[in-house]
């Protein structure tokens, strides 16, 4: 029997290429945004946005404007912060903004005193939007003047020009993502682009922000200083959902972590969680979501032991507990462990039993004092428990 030879092929240090620069995102994109596909296409918005909103996080901005191009295939993002830094830095002989939008790991948010809390931490979100972006243009207000700079494809094509004078301070940016990577047909979506900023006008009450939609002419001004009290109804509207109970429940703590909740069961089967980790929405959840249904389902035991409510034979499980669930989770940690960098998925071990530890006693004791709202709840739990049977 003959034996099969290998092909041979040369492996030497010739082949061994090191990538530089921004050429990492521009020749594996999926490893920084997720993908190519409309997702990855509104991950590079995301991006751009959660810089703004830093700046609010740490009270430095109150206003954001986010403008569509005529085409959705670019947008503008402008907040009135405090300015990406201009100053030359003298290590390389470059402007610090030159070099946070063209330099993967390069930012102000590795420790120090420039952000209490952020939802960026890698210093690669405005970096990688860059090297995705066939042009990209920064305009920055600070130090008493206007400045700005352009790029294409990551690399700068001017260099930091000063303008007029003024007095105001802020960062705008507009970019369009690179059809050669993303294909000549994606767009941003507006009604995408619309809820996503007003999530983020809900999760921030302090903050107001202004979406225009030219080629519709659309122009909206997103302000909830009511925060999650007001996203919950605008969530159960939105998926046409009741809940069986007259108010929600409602938690919140400005003392580190500082940690805001609101939830309510319906009419409905299915249990939903929107958590968020420093203004960033984690969809695939994580330690903080964990700790949170942990505490929710503890919370309601003790309070059924307590009042002799536990269902007589039947096995009550966490997921009978939170069927028809509908929760709003924001936290904010001073060192974030997102799992990648499209931060779906908050990993700090820590903040699990910090969300419990606070949540579960807090929502015992208003179920306590709640009665008939938690003698509601306690009946829709029962359904639950004892609809496997009834079918079966």
């Amino acid at each position: 029997m003959a034996t099969r030879k290998t092909r041979s092929r040369r492996y030497d240090a010739e082949d061994i290429k090191v990538l530089e620069g921004l050429e990492p995102v521009r020749m594996r994109p999926g490893m920084y945004i997720g993908g190519t596909d409309v997702h990855g296409y509104h991950h590079l918005l995301r991006e751009i946005l959660d810089n703004s909103i830093d700046e609010v996080i740490n009270r430095h901005a109150q206003s954001i404007e986010v403008t569509l191009d005529d085409d959705y295939r670019g947008v503008t993002i402008a907040d009135d912060g405090r300015g990406i830094p201009v100053a030359k830095m003298r290590k390389y002989g470059k402007p610090a903004v030159e070099i946070i939008l063209s330099t993967l790991h390069a930012g102000g948010k590795f420790g120090g005193d420039s952000y209490d809390v952020s939802g960026g931490l890698h210093g690669v979100g405005s970096s990688v939007v860059n090297a995705l972006s066939e042009e990209l243009t920064v305009w920055v207000q600070r130090d008493g003047h206007e400045w700005t700079q352009s790029f294409a494809l990551g690399k700068p094509t001017s260099r930091l020009k000063k303008l007029s004078s003024t007095r105001r301070t802020g960062t705008r940016i507009h970019f369009r993502p690179d059809p050669s990577v993303f294909g000549m047909t994606t767009r941003f979506d507006p009604k995408r682009v619309r809820e996503l900023l007003e999530s983020k006008a809900y999760l921030h009450p302090d903050v107001t922000i202004r979406y225009r939609d030219p080629r519709a002419g659309e122009e909206h001004e997103l302000h909830h200083p009511g925060g999650l009290p007001e996203f919950l109804p605008h969530l159960l509207e939105a998926s046409n959902r009741h809940p069986i109970h007259a108010e929600p429940f409602h938690f919140e703590r400005d003392d580190s972590p500082r940690t805001q909740l609101i939830l309510a069961w319906t009419e409905g089967t299915q249990e939903t969680v929107l958590s968020y980790a420093n203004g960033v929405r984690t969809a695939d959840g994580g330690s903080h979501e964990n700790g949170l249904k942990s505490a929710v389902a503890k919370a309601v035991r003790g309070y059924m032991a307590a009042k002799k409510r536990v269902p007589k034979g039947v096995t009550l499980t966490a997921e009978d507990i939170r069927e028809g669930l509908v929760a709003i989770l924001s936290t904010y940690i001073r060192e974030p462990q997102f799992q990648g960098q499209t931060k779906g998925r908050l990993n700090n071990p820590e903040a699990q039993s910090l969300v419990e530890n606070m949540v579960r006693p807090a929502l015992e004791h208003w179920l306590l004092h709640n009665g008939s709202m938690a003698d509601a709840i306690c009946g829709r739990i029962e359904l639950a428990a004892r609809a496997p049977e009834a079918s079966r």
